[in-house]
């Protein structure tokens, strides 16, 4: 039993009502079963000069009876007490404790006069918890062992419909990685790649029309040209020029013999003037960005590999 303690000095305790508060406690049914559930109702009609509240009870009303729920303070209206404000507030009961008889505990509330606290306690209940009655007429039976039906086709069929369909997406499953290792897009016929120097050709056309360093860009227009020139030696000759120096790049030129030394020389008077623009911060004339830009031209046209093209040959008869 929860009890809502005075909170001031000096209070005292008084009776179940008076002129400012009347107090009733009262049970729906005054026995139940065991597991059931009972509302246990209390009804509080006050003064509205006082103040009162509630008291918190907790889950447990008392050992053996638990209080199941809680509900919201109704207000009940009086047009002929106006002056009072009459409440109430339900708690669903319950026990698991069969052929008992419990008294319940009786509720004490606290009444604020504003002057001193007045403690006031509620009536007193008791409530029967009883076991259900047992049928006489019942005749326990023996456990029967489960009984054992031969696997229907309509019950076997989603197994089987389950285990398809794993294989099926497994093959796919399988089908897509290897499609995608080969770089071949898995429902639709491949883009042919273009050749490199159509893609150099291309950035190179853009860059022109950006005139970086005509703007005084010329450390950006630079660093295009030798990130252009080197993504197209990796697409041309399969080498991995974006991760190498320049002189790496050109070293791996002369050693394998990829191209005639006077194509190289192009190769290298364009690194030679990019790396100085960007680690040595140069800043070279007008005259030597435009023949920057076309040496890379240059060194494009003179190494692209030429497609073959396909041409329908009709034989004579």
């Amino acid at each position: 039993m929860l009890l809502l303690l005075a909170a001031l000095v000096g209070a005292k305790s008084a009776p179940a009502q008076d002129d400012d508060i009347l107090i009733k406690l009262s049970l729906d049914r005054d026995s139940i079963l065991v597991g059931d559930q009972v509302d246990m109702t209390l009804q509080v009609s006050y003064s509205k000069s006082i103040q009162f509240a509630f008291p918190t009870l907790g889950d447990t009303l008392m050992p053996g009876i638990e209080i199941v729920k809680t509900s919201k303070v109704d207000t009940l209206r009086s047009k002929k007490e106006e002056d009072r404000v009459n409440v109430q507030r339900k708690y669903t009961l319950t026990s698991f404790d069969g052929n008992i008889i419990y008294t319940l505990p009786k509720i004490v509330l606290s009444l604020n006069r504003g002057v001193a606290v007045d403690t006031f306690t509620s009536n007193e209940l008791t409530l029967k918890v009883a076991f259900p009655p047992m049928d006489s007429t019942f005749t326990p039976n023996d456990i029967k062992p489960p009984v054992h039906y031969p696997v229907t086709i309509a019950e076997a069929a989603p197994y089987i419909g389950g285990g398809l369909l794993l294989l099926a997406l497994i093959a796919l499953a399988v089908y897509y990685i290897s499609r995608r290792d080969a770089n071949r897009p898995l429902f639709f016929k491949p883009k042919p790649k273009e050749p490199a120097h159509i893609i150099a050709f291309r950035a190179l056309d853009k860059l022109k029309g950006e005139q970086l360093w005509q703007h005084g860009r010329v450390k950006e227009f630079h660093t295009r040209i030798s990130e252009i020139i080197r993504m197209y030696i990796e697409d041309r000759y399969d080498v991995q020029a974006m991760e190498q120096t320049s002189e790496e790049i050109l070293r791996d030129f002369e050693l394998k013999n990829i191209c005639p030394k006077d194509y190289l020389d192009l190769l290298r008077e364009v690194f030679y003037t990019s790396d100085l623009v960007k680690f040595a911060k140069l800043v070279p004339p007008p005259d030597e960005n435009e023949s920057c830009f076309q040496l890379t031209q240059q060194f494009v046209e003179k190494t692209k590999q030429e497609q073959p093209v396909n041409e329908n040959v009709k034989s004579t008869p």
